[in-house]
């Protein structure tokens, strides 16, 4: 019996090694499948079945060697695999809740000050630096509508999210 929980040690190792090399270390916890209702469920989640053949089976080979009865081995087996699992999948997913990103959208950029890197005038986009969580960032700038060129080095006002990402603004008076 031993020879099983061996093999789904080198199971559990096998689905680690591949989810590593194919999926660049991401989780194939993908969270879409509602339809079935199992978006919450362990089940759908690699790691999940990592871990329940990886310390499952060596529970149940643990036990087995130590002279538990197979009854009691496989039991052993399946709480310890099923309960690591869940745990893994469970503690990943709510640090994935709580990770903090220094991606900034444009939108969180509206009423910002910045300064433009090159000119911009109507139809004719330019560039604006603006200082974003402690470092400087260039970001596509359009001038409003109703403003006229406006050379490089001008300080301006961020006034709305443009097409595609890009910042409107205006001239800013200090």
């Amino acid at each position: 019996m031993s020879h099983i929980y061996l093999g789904a040690v080198a199971f559990g190792v096998t689905l680690l090694v591949a989810s590593l090399f194919f999926h660049g270390g991401k989780d194939t916890d993908h969270g879409h499948d509602t339809e079935a209702g199992l978006a919450w469920a362990p089940i759908a989640s690699i790691r999940f079945w990592v871990f329940l053949f990886a310390f499952g089976g060596g529970t149940g080979y643990v036990l087995t060697r130590l002279g538990s009865s197979e009854l009691e081995a496989a039991a052993g087996a399946v709480g310890v695999g099923w309960l690591s699992g869940a745990l893994a999948v469970t503690v990943i997913r709510a640090l994935g809740k709580r990770s903090v990103s220094s991606e900034v959208g444009a939108a969180e950029l509206v009423g910002s000050t910045g300064t433009l890197v090159l000119p911009v005038g109507p139809g004719k986009p330019g560039k604006v630096r603006l200082e974003v969580k402690g470092r400087a960032e260039d970001f596509v700038a359009n001038i409003v509508e109703d403003g006229g060129d406006l050379p490089s080095g001008t300080p301006v006002l961020i006034v709305a999210e443009g097409d595609r990402g890009t910042l409107l603004v205006t001239k800013h008076e200090m």
